[in-house]
């Protein structure tokens, strides 16, 4: 698991494999091998994997049970996702982790049952915290299905309250990030073309819940272009953020490059022969000078949305990954600010053929005037494919 986190994934399923050889019988084995099928995008050895783990004794057969019906919801399978939810709910009706991840999928309606009963697994005075916190992000979002703003702001707060005193979270150190992150436009004039100048990676970056999944699906819907999700490449090389600034004053030309090739490569394994990659982690808005640098022929899509929107989905999702700013409302809203001030900072200082902006809203308002405009920023033909996005089959995991 510790290889899966790091995408090193052949050698995370290697690992897998002298687990399940020393102990064929572990449902916990069976259930990371699944994992790590899965980021492979090996979708249907992923789903017998999860299957396998679900049919053992042990902690990790809900798991595996939820790990197949997530799956499934990625790849756009519905109805095989509902089936297997079902199995899950008879089974384990008592599992918060089973609930929250149902919520997640399933349409809540006045009166409906899994209301009722999450509520009375909240009662439970043996809940652990963390199982706690589920069910209240769980029912937030059943209430706000049905209507219910004020309940469903009661369990969202609580939920929220509750994660937040089991993170940790430093806003000094954010704002110190976002400061550090500012690459100066002399810094970045003194390493104009220093990296490989190929013109394959496309990046998408924004807050979270900015709309983000929704661009990268459309454009992935192109024949030319492979849709590779939230890679974690551009953090690996770059490091903490609060560096970066310093780091391009001082910085040699070929080690830029030598950054440079190494994303190229790992990128050139996912492109499956086509033109463009698009690499759709929020987060590298912290390293648009860094990419520029090591990567000029790349170009980047900034993703906006309107900023109570932004933080009110931030605020309404118990995320999988640290977005330990988004557990409280004042810490959220100052994080949101400083991202716009970082964001304006690279407005100023990289070139509009390297990086461009879409609203999301102007994007669901105009879907093929602004698909348009984005196509030609990549270079690419125009392709009708790509306003029927939905009809796309790939796996969207975000």
């Amino acid at each position: 698991m510790a290889l899966r986190r790091s995408e090193r994934l052949e050698e995370a399923l290697e690992a897998a494999g002298q687990a399940l050889a020393a102990a064929p019988e572990s449902a916990e084995a069976h259930h990371a091998q699944g994992q790590v099928l899965q980021a492979l995008g090996r979708t249907e050895a992923a789903l017998a994997a999860f299957e396998r783990a679900a049919a053992l004794p042990g902690t990790a057969a809900e798991q595996g049970l939820s790990g197949q019906a997530l799956l499934l919801m990625e790849v756009g399978e519905t109805e095989r996702a509902a089936a297997v939810f079902e199995r899950a709910l008879t089974r384990f009706p008592r599992a918060p982790s089973v609930w929250y991840n149902f919520s997640d999928f399933h349409r809540f309606t006045a009166g409906d049952a899994g209301i009722a009963a999450m509520e009375g697994l909240l009662g439970a005075a043996d809940l652990g915290e963390a199982d706690r916190i589920m069910l209240h992000f769980a029912l937030g979002k059943a209430f706000l299905d049905v209507g219910a703003s004020g309940r469903a702001f009661s369990h969202l707060h609580e939920g929220n309250r509750r994660k937040r005193a089991a993170v940790i979270y430093n806003e000094a150190e954010a704002e110190a990030a976002m400061q550090g992150a500012a690459i100066g436009a002399a810094a970045l004039a003194r390493l104009e073309g220093a990296g490989p100048a190929s013109d394959r990676p496309v990046f998408i970056v924004g807050m979270p819940r900015s709309g983000t999944t929704l661009l990268e699906q459309i454009l992935a819907s192109h024949p030319a272009v492979h849709g590779a999700g939230e890679l974690n490449y551009i953090s690996a090389l770059a490091g903490a953020p609060d560096g970066l600034a310093g780091w391009a004053e001082g910085v040699r030309p070929e080690a830029v490059r030598g950054l440079g090739e190494r994303y190229l490569a790992e990128v050139e394994k996912l492109a499956g022969g086509r033109a463009l990659v698009v690499d759709k982690m929020p987060a590298n808005f912290f390293y648009a000078g860094f990419i520029r640098a090591i990567l000029p022929g790349a170009r980047i899509i900034h993703c906006r949305r309107d900023a109570v929107d932004t933080c009110l989905s931030c605020y309404s999702k118990l995320f999988t990954s640290p977005q330990n700013f988004s557990y409280e409302l004042g810490e959220l809203g100052r994080f949101y600010r400083g991202y716009e001030g970082l964001m304006a900072h690279w407005r100023g200082v990289l070139p509009a053929s390297f990086f461009t902006e879409v609203d999301y809203e102007a994007l669901v308002g105009d879907l093929e005037g602004e698909t348009r405009r984005l196509l030609g920023f990549l270079g690419l033909e125009w392709d009708a494919g790509c306003l029927e996005f939905y009809n796309t089959a790939r796996v969207e995991r975000t």
